[in-house]
């Protein structure tokens, strides 16, 4: 794993003090806490932080007491692999299995009870870069969603694996970790609880055909509907139940993307319009505007650089 740190942990004391430097001040408890053994692999990915921990029965718990002001504000998702893991947050409780994810907002208590030895995989996104999504997936904390469909098995897959052969370039971690939050939000933000065992592929192949394509200026619903064979009007009705319409949303991942661009350092020297381009933003008069109604804070802003607290 490339330019990663792995530890080999034995007792709750020293992983209660690594999963906090990871992910927040937090709560470890097991019956027997001299017997208690983890094996914790971690790196960044951009601004992400991944996470693969196998470890034996506990009880993870972040509550009130544990959460400040100056915590990096995550949204945690889970990808379990083995064992049983009870998930506790905003009066949810669910038992997740292998093979399904769940996420966890670390800005609210929330509680993580393996009754045997389990591993899971464990991202951690910048609330900030889920934008409007964070409110839709902050009502899926606690559920599970089974890593079905072609965004939740890509997903599973990439969980499975990033842990493994990381890309040693900085630009190329900052594509990747791109990658991962839009896969993400493709397999939480368009699910509600009513509809969380409902499978929609055309969906999946819709967002992920957009997602390839957001440099294209030409990227429209006309283009989209035909790409797969479907009127204009069914693709805006696919969209109805989600908190973006189709424009709102292609505008919304757009704008993602020029952000961190505009907030990479390795492209200060690179016109804000340029940037514009990348993601088939021709005219880029109004963009600072777009940016920020969107974000809340405009392109002088984003150019001297992010003020909160950066992720460990």
């Amino acid at each position: 794993m490339a330019e990663h740190m792995g530890s080999r942990l034995c007792g709750t004391e020293s992983f209660e003090a690594l999963a906090s430097a990871l992910f927040a001040p937090l709560r470890v408890v097991d019956p027997d806490p001299r017997e208690f053994e983890a094996v914790v692999d971690h790196a960044a990915v951009g601004p992400l932080v991944v996470a693969r921990i196998r470890a034996t029965a506990a009880t993870v718990t972040r509550d009130r007491r544990s959460i400040t002001s100056s915590d990096v504000e995550w949204v945690h998702f889970n990808l379990h692999h083995r064992g049983t893991v009870s998930a506790i947050q905003d009066d949810r409780t669910t038992t997740v299995r292998p093979g399904e994810l769940f996420a966890c907002d670390n800005t609210r208590p929330y509680r993580l009870i393996g009754a045997d030895s389990s591993d899971m995989t464990v991202l951690c996104v910048p609330r900030a870069s889920l934008g409007r999504h964070v409110d839709a997936i902050s009502r899926r904390t606690a559920l599970p969603l089974p890593a079905q469909g072609a965004i939740g098995k890509l997903l599973s897959h990439a969980l499975s694996t990033v842990d493994e052969d990381l890309p040693r370039h900085g630009a190329v971690r900052m594509h990747l970790a791109d990658a991962l939050t839009a896969l993400l939000l493709g397999a939480f933000a368009d699910t509600t609880p009513e509809r969380a065992a409902v499978a929609s592929d055309l969906v999946d192949r819709i967002r992920a055909y957009v997602l390839a394509h957001l440099d294209d200026p030409h990227l429209n619903a006309e283009r989209t509907a035909r790409r797969h064979n479907i009127s204009v009007r069914h693709l805006h009705a696919l969209f109805r139940g989600s908190d973006m319409t189709f424009a709102a949303w292609v505008r919304h991942e757009r704008l993602r993307r020029i952000r961190r661009d505009l907030l990479d350092p390795a492209s200060a020297n690179v016109s804000t319009a340029a940037i514009a381009a990348r993601w088939g933003v021709q005219d880029a008069k109004h963009l600072g505007r777009a940016l920020k109604s969107e974000f809340g804070e405009t392109v002088s802003d984003l150019r001297r650089g992010p003020r909160r607290t950066s992720p460990p």
